[in-house]
């Protein structure tokens, strides 16, 4: 991905499986947000292709690839001051099949059950987050992306979040996370990819890729107060 002479991303290339959790960490700069925003068809790559299922998705617009199976969350909260936890599930699937019974079912599963009647503005803000996750999940995709869902995050809202992304998501849907927060990446993640200067300088098991003397260097060195 080229913007100008500036190239953002250059033969960056990953398959992420079913029920996979793949990391992306990487320093400030490194690639991290052009790389979701092409996934998630906010952005065209300059070349290459996104590929879902097997299916060639590059061109298509971010709602047809989540009514294919591909949702998003954003690393910047986006929910609607003045309308309720219910009301925000029911825009998320105004154009899906999910009736009543299983908003509520995943109100439960999210632990959101009891603020259903709230509205949104009243929720902490890792509450938000996770309400955020629960729109995404309520049109059952089949792949996720997490972009930052921990941002913000009290260490306890934190070890909520690992919990619902191990317990909801892992061995269930793939998933593509990104994450600043190692502990969140060691916990979570199957595999993790690093990026660096827009190309992938390392992927493999948590263990193996977070031992790297390399990714020492480039990125945990750097965010060593993260």
């Amino acid at each position: 991905m080229s913007f100008g002479a500036f190239r953002a991303l250059n033969d960056v290339s990953l398959d992420v499986g079913h029920g996979e959790i793949r990391a992306i960490i990487g320093p400030n700069g490194a690639g991290k947000t052009t790389f979701v925003n092409i996934v998630s068809g906010i952005f065209k790559p300059t070349s290459g292709r996104v590929t879902l299922e097997g299916r060639d998705i590059t061109t298509l617009s971010p709602q047809r690839r989540a009514r294919l199976g591909l949702a998003r969350t954003f690393q910047i909260t986006s929910l609607f001051k003045g309308m309720t936890v219910s009301e925000h599930l029911q825009l998320a699937v105004r154009d899906a099949d999910a009736d009543g019974e299983t908003r509520r079912e995943l109100l439960e599963q999210m632990g959101l059950a009891t603020f259903a009647d709230r509205e949104v503005d009243t929720l902490s803000h890792g509450d938000q987050r996770i309400l955020e996750m629960a729109m995404a999940m309520v049109l059952k995709p089949k792949f996720l992306l997490l972009d930052e869902p921990t941002a913000g995050m009290s260490i306890a809202e934190t070890d909520r979040m690992i919990r619902l992304i191990i317990e909801r998501l892992r061995g269930r849907i793939g998933v593509i996370i990104i994450e600043h927060d190692m502990n969140v990446v060691t916990q979570t993640s199957d595999k993790v990819t690093v990026l660096a200067a827009g190309a992938v300088a390392a992927s493999g098991l948590p263990q193996d890729v977070l031992r790297d003397p390399h990714v020492k260097e480039i990125y945990l060195g750097s965010a060593a107060n993260h």
